[in-house]
């Protein structure tokens, strides 16, 4: 007889410790997927606060800033609106121009002209920047009232600029009457700005002062 050739014996495969395996391994997937979403979730989130806070402290300054200026300019304003309305406009033989300037009251300090530039740079950003909409809407409402009505006050002075003082009328003593009643009304557009400017921003101050500190430091 031949060789009889022994019997082979095959394992079985443990299927068993692959698949447990293959669940730890996914497991441990889809947590550091989700634990590197969540890290990134708090850094964008801290970021956001620290943008919010940085725009509010800087909107707060540039306010309080503004309101320093108009403080002393209003009442300058309305005196010099004052000796223009008790101006005699048909008497005497200087130009409208000369009139209104040498009824100008001295220029309060720490101004340097007679019309000052209120700044907007940190409205400018916050909006270019994306930060309102991290930003309470009253806020942000409040803030944006503010910056309108200081628009205005910005066109009244340009239209004095480029309006009555660029006119020729308002160099020739013919024309006293009708100049010193243009300027006179331009000066009252500004001044009626100015000073509603001031009680407006006066008014949400509080709210915004308020805002910046419960945005927290910046680290």
């Amino acid at each position: 007889m031949g060789d009889v050739d022994p019997p082979v014996s095959v394992a079985r495969p443990r299927t068993g410790e692959p698949a447990i395996k293959w669940v730890f391994e996914g497991l441990l997937i889809v947590i550091s997927v989700g634990l590197g979403f969540w890290v990134a979730q708090i850094g964008e989130s801290r970021r956001d606060r620290d943008l919010a806070a940085r725009a509010l402290a800087s909107l707060q300054a540039e306010v309080e800033h503004n309101v320093g200026l108009l403080e002393p300019m209003v009442p300058f304003h309305e005196r010099w609106l004052g000796a223009l309305a008790a101006v005699d406009g048909a008497a005497g033989t200087k130009s409208g121009f000369d009139v209104f300037q040498s009824l100008r009251p001295p220029i309060p300090k720490p101004a340097q002209a007679p019309f000052t530039v209120l700044r907007r740079s940190s409205w400018d950003a916050a909006v270019s920047g994306g930060a309102l909409r991290l930003i309470d809407y009253e806020v942000v409402a409040a803030l944006s009232d503010i910056y309108r009505v200081q628009e205005i006050v910005a066109d009244n002075v340009d239209r004095l600029a480029s309006g009555a003082l660029a006119s020729a009328d308002s160099f020739t003593p013919a024309r006293r009457p009708e100049t010193l009643r243009l300027l006179w009304l331009t000066l009252a557009d500004i001044t009626s700005a100015e000073r509603a400017l001031l009680e407006l921003s006066r008014t949400h101050l509080p709210a915004l002062r308020s805002a910046a500190a419960g945005a927290g430091g910046v680290d």
